[in-house]
C-alpha cells in the first residue's frame, strides 16, 4: 500500500511550463504607448542624449511576473497528536508565478564605448495560487474528515507547492530569459531611435 502510494505521489507531482508570460497584452500596449509618448514629449536636446535616469524611467514598471508554471501536486497532512501518522493525502492544482522587481535593476552607461549594461536582480517566486476547488482527499484517518479539513489542506498545499517550486530551477531559468526579453523590448526601441551605435547587454 505504501509503495503504491509513493508511486502515485511521484506520478502526480508535476510542473507544466506551458504558460510563458513574455508580455501581457495590456502591458505591451501600455509600454508601446508610453515609449512613443515619452520620446515625442522630449525636446530635441533631451532626445539626443541617452542618460541613466532616462533608461531607469523607461524600465521602471514595478514588479512583474515574467513566467507562470502550472503544478499538479499531492501532499500529506500529519496527525496533530502523533506526527508519525498520516491523517490524509490531498491532491491540488496550483499556479506559480516568478519575476523580479524592476526598481532593483542596475544600469551602467558607458558613453565612450557606446555600451549599456543592464543587470537584473535575482528572480523570485512572487505569487502562488492554489485552486481550492481542485482539492481532493484520500483519508487514512476517517476522523480527520471534518468541517475544517479544506482550510487545513489548503494551507498544506500552499506550503508544499512553495517548497517544490523553490527547488525547480527551470522556473527561474525561464523567468530570467523572459525578463531579459522584456527589458530589451522596453529599452531597445528608445536607444535605437536616439543613438543606434549603442550596444545593449542584459544579464
Amino acid at each position: 500500500m505504501k509503495d503504491q502510494m509513493s508511486s502515485w505521489i511521484r506520478q502526480i507531482r508535476k510542473f507544466r511550463f506551458a504558460k510563458r508570460i513574455v508580455f501581457l497584452i495590456i502591458l505591451l500596449v501600455v509600454v508601446v504607448v508610453g515609449v512613443i509618448f515619452y520620446t515625442r514629449s522630449c525636446n530635441k536636446s533631451e532626445s539626443e542624449v541617452i542618460t541613466k535616469s532616462t533608461l531607469e524611467r523607461i524600465i521602471n514598471v514595478s514588479e512583474l511576473s515574467t513566467f507562470e508554471a502550472v503544478y499538479n501536486g499531492i501532499t500529506q497532512v500529519m496527525n496533530k497528536t502523533d506526527e508519525q501518522k498520516v491523517d490524509y493525502h490531498v491532491y491540488y492544482e496550483a499556479k506559480v508565478k516568478a519575476g523580479f522587481d524592476f526598481e532593483a535593476v542596475k544600469i551602467k552607461l558607458d558613453g565612450k564605448d557606446k555600451k549599456i549594461v543592464i543587470t537584473l536582480p535575482p528572480i523570485k517566486i512572487n505569487d502562488i495560487n492554489v485552486d481550492i476547488a481542485s482539492l481532493d482527499y484520500m483519508f487514512e484517518n476517517k476522523k480527520a474528515d471534518t468541517q475544517t479539513v479544506s482550510q487545513e489542506a489548503y494551507k498544506a498545499a500552499i506550503e508544499d507547492v512553495t517548497k517544490e517550486s523553490e527547488k525547480e530551477t527551470a522556473i527561474y531559468d525561464l523567468a530570467k530569459q523572459n525578463a531579459v526579453n522584456i527589458v530589451e523590448a522596453l529599452v531597445k526601441p528608445f536607444v535605437q531611435q536616439v543613438d543606434p551605435e549603442y550596444q545593449i547587454e542584459i544579464h
